[in-house]
This record gives structure tokens, C-alpha cells and sequence, in this order.
């Protein structure tokens, strides 16, 4: 079983597995969000972003490595990849913070834009809409929230491309 992770988590699959699990991580968001009903707040927002950013510095590694035809620039994303990862992490980190109470909620921290239908603009302005607070846990597993999930696994990733960078040929 050792021998297959070993041979599965290399510095040259990295860019394939961090673009697979940020994928995982905001689509797993965006289930609790479409699918639970639970709306993110600005904090959650903020850490989607930094997933897009592995996403993107991973195609673009892909891109490199399969539409070039080369190799030689795969050490040069790892080190990206994990900056994003490691920004996921802080971001996640700080919102956990945040939801123990551990430091105070950030002035900024509302909700993103709500959809309202055009036709129903002046109800929408009468009822007024419930913001989640960045503060509020709408859910968790073993004591930890989404956020607190995202961080351990955002660190792990973290860590992971920063060794790969170095011990990448």
C-alpha cells in the first residue's frame, strides 16, 4: 500500500493531485452551499479564491507539461502551488480562529451578492436578508467547522508542494 502512495504522491503527479483536491475542497463548498443551503460568508468566499488560485497555477503546470510537450518547467509550479495552498491555509486558519471566538469577526465579513429576480427588486429592498456571520459554525464533524477541515488539508498541501519543489529534478 506504501509503495502505491509513494508512487502516486510524486513531485511530478503534484500538479495533477493539488488541481484534484482544491477541485474536491470547491466543490465540496459549493455542495453545502447549493445542495445543504448553507451559505458562505465573506471568509468562506476568500478561501474559494485561493483554491481557484491552485487550480489555475496547476492547469497552467498541466498545460505546460502536456501541451509543451516538456517537463522542464514542472519544479517551477510547485512552489506557486504551494504559496496558494499555504494562503488557503492562513485564510482558513484566521476564519476558524474567528468562528472559536479566538479573535474578533472581521469589519469586512458579509455575506457574497444574493440573487434577486429583477421583477422582484422592490421586495427584495422591503425584506431584509440574513447575512451568515463569519463568527457562526453551520457546520462540523468531530468539533471542527469546514474552515478548521480546510486548514489542516490546505497546510498538508502546503507542505507537501514545498517538498516537492525542493526534491523536484
Amino acid at each position: 500500500m506504501t509503495h502505491v502512495v509513494s508512487n502516486i504522491l510524486t513531485a511530478r503527479n503534484w500538479p495533477i493531485l493539488a488541481l484534484l483536491l482544491s477541485l474536491s475542497l470547491w466543490m465540496g463548498a459549493l455542495g453545502f452551499q447549493h445542495i445543504g443551503g448553507m451559505q458562505p460568508c465573506q471568509m468562506c468566499y476568500w478561501q474559494r479564491h485561493a483554491h481557484k488560485a491552485v487550480l489555475v497555477i496547476a492547469g497552467l503546470a498541466l498545460i505546460s507539461r502536456y501541451g509543451l510537450k516538456t517537463n522542464k518547467w514542472d519544479k517551477v509550479f510547485l512552489a506557486p502551488i504551494g504559496a496558494a495552498f499555504l494562503i488557503s491555509f492562513g485564510l482558513a486558519f484566521w476564519h476558524t480562529g474567528v468562528e472559536y471566538q479566538w479573535w474578533e469577526v472581521p469589519q469586512s465579513c458579509t455575506a457574497g451578492a444574493t440573487t434577486i429576480d429583477p421583477s422582484d427588486i422592490l421586495n427584495a429592498l422591503e425584506t431584509p436578508v440574513e447575512m451568515p456571520s463569519c463568527g457562526e459554525v453551520p457546520w462540523s464533524m468531530l468539533g471542527l467547522s469546514m474552515a478548521g477541515y480546510n486548514a489542516i488539508i490546505s497546510a498538508g498541501a502546503a507542505i507537501l508542494s514545498f517538498l516537492f519543489a525542493v526534491k523536484a529534478k
